[in-house]
């Protein structure tokens, strides 16, 4: 297991300097905003890639479709970025929460359906196999029909 107290999650840059050195500091936290914001640019592509158009016009099968097909895109994403450590599982729910947002799933709906997959799916430390996705994927296509 990683001794890593940041073992799994999106931003693995250590807070670092001392309180007497500022300048380091203040490149450390620029450092992480930016690995954040990157991070977050990174997702806004895979979004727009993989969601439905949101408009009056999409179906509610079409949106279902579309979320079916971006959970894969999605579990690896994050899995890439996290290695798949401690915190994976909840860098997943709420990235995979953002998506269904995205989606035009209600907030509370797609937190709900986020957690009860990665939760029921996914086991911490380990990456999911093709066979674990499969059925996530499965779930989040199913929800609603």
């Amino acid at each position: 297991m990683d001794e890593d107290p940041c073992a799994g999650a999106l931003i693995r840059k250590p807070l670092g300097g001392t309180a007497d050195d500022l300048d380091a500091q203040v490149q450390n936290y620029t450092g992480i905003l930016l690995e954040w914001r990157s991070w977050l640019e990174e997702l806004a592509a895979l979004f727009a890639e993989s969601a439905p158009d949101v408009d009056a016009y999409a179906g509610e099968e079409e949106r279902r479709r579309s979320r079916e097909r971006g959970v894969a895109p999605v579990v690896a994403l994050v899995v890439e970025r996290t290695d798949a450590g401690e915190l994976w599982r909840a860098a997943c729910a709420r990235t995979l929460t953002w998506y269904l947002e995205s989606t035009g799933m209600a907030s509370e709906d797609a937190e709900e359906l986020a957690d009860d997959v990665v939760d029921g799916e996914f086991e911490s430390w380990v990456a999911p196999d093709v066979e674990a996705v499969g059925k996530a994927r499965d779930i989040i296509g199913k929800h609603g029909a």
